[in-house]
């Protein structure tokens, strides 16, 4: 009699809980280089997808250039940071060129809070058109929109991040994705003005066996 066919589980899903306390610091781990420039794409469906005959738009990731491929937003966040939940989180999907013969990872997900502008904060970055047409895309089902974007005003002045190893968090959730998520939010005009309305996003995964690593060190 065959063996039984036994599903192997699946062990580094995302999103998860990103600890401060509960992560190692990691000193080896080099910051992030972003070489973004303003590029255009085009707003298929929720994705904001880059040109890639366009100008390059990569960040430097552990000595390789990754490409920016593509962009995208989930309402409310996805990951939480010290138990705390994001209006937006956006997503910077990253090529890694490397893969799989000398990286085991196909993606390298950057990971942006972003945070409403109050009467407390500072100076604030709008929203993208690409963002706000969002909205119109998914109100039209299946429009195509062209636009472009500079990435680089969605990243926040201090580019602390957590890193661990995980998943695509739609479609199949396939477990090739490095992610890196900022520790600081970027804080953006809106999302009231938007009127956003609450999307499914996925459930928080166990941690399992792994390690969160921080590229900070904590101030005694």
């Amino acid at each position: 009699m065959p063996a039984p066919l036994v599903t192997p589980q699946l062990t580094q899903q995302s999103p998860i809980k990103l600890h401060t306390m509960k992560s190692y610091y990691a000193p080896e781990l080099r910051p992030l280089e972003f070489q973004y420039t303003k590029v255009g794409g085009t707003l298929v469906g929720e994705e904001f997808v880059l040109d890639r005959t366009g100008p390059g738009c990569h960040v430097v990731f552990d000595g390789m250039e990754c490409p920016l491929r593509k962009l995208h937003f989930h309402a409310p966040g996805e990951h939480r940071i010290d138990d705390m939940v994001s209006e937006l989180e956006l997503h910077l999907v990253h090529e890694i060129l490397e893969y799989p013969d000398a990286y085991p990872s196909a993606y390298l997900v950057v990971g942006v809070m972003l945070a409403a502008k109050t009467p407390k904060t500072g100076p604030a970055q709008a929203l993208a058109p690409w963002l706000r047409g969002h909205f119109d895309a998914r109100a039209a089902r299946g429009a195509r929109q062209e636009y472009e974007v500079d990435p680089s005003t969605y990243l926040p002045e201090d580019r602390a991040y957590f890193r661990y190893e995980g998943s695509l968090t739609t479609g199949d959730t396939e477990e090739i994705v490095t992610w890196t998520v900022l520790r600081d939010p970027r804080t953006i005009e809106g999302p009231a003005s938007l009127q956003l309305d609450a999307e499914p996003s996925r459930l928080l995964q166990p941690l399992m066996r792994r390690y969160v690593l921080r590229n900070f060190a904590l101030i005694a």
